[in-house]
Order: structure tokens, then C-alpha cells, then sequence
């Protein structure tokens, strides 16, 4: 390349020597000679430094045309032996210019390239994304790009990545082709192994969910033979509530007909003993909707009043611990609140009455009493409720919580009660239930 050009530069410089040579004679007749020495020294001093600027620039053009060479060659370097393709194509996807690397990713020589339209070695799928993708380039005159496949003749396909600008008057575009091969490649087997970890992750779930099932079927056991054991203190509780308005009720009933054969049997009478009986039969349809409530199992989560929920089960439970000679006293400061369950909530309050009742019973306390107390100390919400039975030994305190433990004989406990209350309390709703001896008996604690 250097040496052509050197041949053609040499003959321009001859042939711009002779057209000077021939204006010069042209112009002869004109010129005047020097008339002095003097005059001839200063015109050989002007032709002089006229030529050496003439020199120093023909020095210069020559050392920028050295310049634009070497850059020219590297240019050429650096874009033919990239390691992108690179490409010019008009708006018709015609190739106008290709550099080597392009070539290699198509498998056509460079020379074979030039005017054939690049669309066709595109696969016939991705012909529709690259000919939108074109006319963007063209339209927006921002830098766009692609995913396609190429097909090339003897070869594998090839999956690329392109990315065009338009330039010039838009008539034109550069296009950098990207083989992504190995990357689609690699993300093939990710996705593979990816599958694979997502069925190793299946086949645990099921497993955990089958573990999960058995001890969720363990614990529905636990808390079905603990609701048995309530249920019955529950039907106790249901014949001392109602033997008392049955009572009185047989007794309105039996009053009628000695009022009818006295002959005071009248209409307000009648009236009368049908108010009370209703009234009596309205509370006891309470009690039962009070007992059926208390065995719902609760499905959300809400914010509750303490109090309100101590003195529910409270009446469901008085009139047994009355006759038991059981005194239970409620302070409560002001009206704490607890989110979570109600009901589950009230089980674990019903399952530490009832032992305290049956310590009390059991140790034959004469002054028999149960103190509750409800208060809110920070953002928690404390219960404690204390027995004066006497407490509880060391050796039994530490298990009191543990499953089936219990320390009544086998036909009157099951050592589930208060291990599901503590579950309840500090798994299903985030708080604590403990227990000390404090003064003359035990005192359990409630913190939500």
C-alpha cells in the first residue's frame, strides 16, 4: 500500500514541476533583472527562505501523511482483527462493509459478503425481530439491540447479540455482531441445573410437608385427648349451671296448678311464672351457646380484652368452684389487650383453674382461694394467677410443662392441659407461660 502511493505521489510532484516550469516561461518576458547587486542579493535571500519554508512544509505534510498512514493501518488492525463483528448495512439490510471477524462468524470470505443482504443468513424465526429491530435503528437514530439466531452453511447455527447505530444521514448503520454461543450455552446448563435443584427442592417439600403432616397430626392428637379431658370438666361444669334454674324452674311449674286449685290462679300469675321461666330458659340457652363458643376453634388473629375473656370463662366455671367452697377473686388494671386467640386463649386459662382446683381439693385447703390479676407492663400484657395450696415441689415444678407429665393419679389426669396451654401461649400467639411458688401455693404467669 505505502509503495503505490509513493509511485503516485512522485508523479504528481513531476507533473506540478512541469506546469510551474511553464508558467514561469510564460511569464519571463515580464520579469525584470536586478538592477543592482544589491537588489539580486535580497531577491536570492527571498527565494531562499521561501524555499526553506517550502521544504519545512513539504516536511511536514510528509510526517501527517506518515501519521494518517499509521493510523490508517491500525484502524484497519483493530477493526479487522477485532473480536466483534462489525458491519455496514443500508436501511435495505444490504452489506456495504464487513471486517474479517464478521466474515469468520458468517464462514463466507469478506469479498463474498459485500452487497448481499445480511437478513438471509439471519434463522427464518428470528427474521421478523431483526427486521423490526432494523427499522428502529433507523427510526429512533439511538443505539438499539437484539438477540438472534445466524445460520451459516456447513456450520452450526450461532446465537448472537447485536447492537446498531445509524449514522451519516440515516442512511446507513453500524451493526456490532457479538456471538453469545457459549453464553446461551452456559445458561442452558444453569437452567438444567436449575430444574434439577427445583425437583431435589420438590421432592423435600414433599418431604417436609409429610413430616410437617405427621407432627401436625401428632399435635391435633395431643389437643384432641386435652379438649376430652375439658370436655368433661366442660359437662360437669354444664350440670352445675343448670341444676339450679332447673330447680326453679320445676318449682314455677309445679306452683301453677296449687295456685288453680286455691283459686288465686290468674292471668298476672300466668304471666308472671311464664316471664320467670322464660328468663330462666334464656339464661340457660346462654350457658349453652357460652360452653359451644368456648370449643370454637379460632381462624384469625385479632386484638382482645383480657378481662372480657377471664370473665367468660370465669362464669362458665363458677357455680362448680362455688360448690367446691373455691373463693376466686379479678383484679384487673384497667382493660389490657392481647393479639392473638380468644378462645385458645381461654382453654389455657380454663387448664390453669382447673389444676389449681384440684390442688386446692386435693391438699383440703380450708380457706380455699384463687387471686387473678391482669396488667400491662410495657407493651406486654401479664396474667398471673395464684393458688394458696401450697405450691409446688421442686422436682415437679421443672416438668410441670412437659407432655403427659401430670401429678394425679392416671384416671384423673393426662399430663397434656398445661403442656398445650404453654404451646398455645408461646407458639401460636409469641408470649410466655411460667410458673413459681410464690407465698402459700403456686402462681402462673401469662405474658403476651
Amino acid at each position: 500500500m505505502r509503495i503505490s502511493n509513493n509511485k503516485s505521489q512522485s508523479a504528481a510532484s513531476i507533473e506540478l514541476r512541469r506546469h510551474a516550469e511553464e508558467r514561469l516561461q510564460a511569464k519571463t518576458p515580464e520579469l525584470h533583472p536586478p538592477r543592482t547587486e544589491e537588489d539580486s542579493q535580497r531577491l536570492f535571500h527571498e527565494l531562499e527562505v521561501h524555499r526553506i519554508e517550502l521544504e519545512m512544509q513539504n516536511a511536514e505534510l510528509r510526517q501527517s501523511r506518515d501519521e494518517a498512514e499509521t493510523a490508517l493501518e491500525k484502524f484497519s488492525d483493530l477493526y479487522d482483527f477485532a473480536p466483534v463483528g462489525y458491519f455496514t448495512l443500508d436501511c435495505d439490510d444490504t452489506i456495504h462493509a464487513v471486517n474479517l471477524t464478521g466474515a469468520s462468524l458468517l464462514g463466507i470470505e469478506r469479498a463474498r459478503l459485500l452487497g448481499r443482504r445480511f437478513g438471509l443468513f439471519v434463522a427464518d424465526v428470528g427474521r421478523p425481530i431483526f427486521s423490526e429491530f432494523l427499522g428502529k435503528v433507523f427510526e429512533s437514530r439511538g443505539k438499539e439491540s437484539c438477540e438472534v439466531t445466524l445460520r451459516r452453511k456447513g456450520y452450526s447455527p450461532l446465537f448472537v447479540q447485536i447492537e446498531a447505530v445509524a449514522f451519516g444521514a440515516g442512511r446507513e448503520c453500524s451493526i456490532a455482531v457479538i456471538d453469545i454461543t457459549e453464553r446461551r450455552r452456559a445458561e442452558g446448563a444453569l437452567g438444567e441445573k436449575r430444574k434439577e435443584m427445583e425437583e431435589l427442592n420438590k421432592s423435600l417439600e414433599v418431604r417436609i410437608v409429610q413430616a410437617v403432616e405427621d407432627l401436625r397430626q401428632k399435635d391435633q392428637m395431643l389437643i384432641l385427648q386435652d379438649r376430652l379431658a375439658v370436655m368433661g370438666e366442660m359437662i360437669n361444669n354444664i350440670a352445675h349451671q343448670w341444676r339450679q334454674p332447673l330447680n326453679t324452674l320445676g318449682l314455677i311449674i309445679q306452683q301453677l296448678p296449687i295456685f288453680y286449685k286455691s283459686g288465686e290462679f290468674s292471668e298476672k300469675i300466668l304471666k308472671d311464672n311464664v316471664g320467670k321461666s322464660m328468663k330462666l330458659i334464656q339464661h340457660m340457652s346462654r350457658t349453652i351457646d357460652d360452653f359451644r363458643n368456648f370449643f370454637k376453634l379460632d381462624k384469625e388473629r385479632f386484638t382482645f380484652s383480657v378481662k372480657q375473656v377471664i370473665v367468660r370463662t370465669l362464669l362458665l366455671i363458677e357455680k362448680s368452684f362455688q360448690d367446691q367452697q373455691i373463693r376466686i377473686a379479678l383484679q384487673s388494671e384497667g382493660d389490657p389487650k392481647v393479639s392473638g386467640y380468644p378462645n385458645e386463649y381461654a382453654q389455657v386459662l380454663l387448664n390453669i383453674l382447673m389444676n389449681a382446683r384440684d390442688a386446692l381439693v386435693g391438699h383440703n385447703v380450708d380457706d380455699a382461694r384463687i387471686s387473678i390479676h391482669a396488667f400491662a407492663e410495657g407493651d406486654k400484657t401479664i396474667v398471673t394467677i395464684t393458688d394458696n395450696a401450697g405450691g409446688i415441689a421442686d422436682e415437679n415444678i421443672v416438668r410441670l410443662f412437659d407432655s403427659y407429665f401430670t401429678t394425679k393419679g392416671p384416671d384423673k389426669g393426662t399430663g397434656i392441659g398445661l403442656f398445650m396451654s404453654k404451646t398455645i401461649i408461646e407458639k401460636n400467639m409469641g408470649g410466655r407461660l411460667t410458673v413459681r411458688n410464690s407465698g402459700k401455693g403456686a402462681e402462673f404467669r401469662i405474658e403476651v
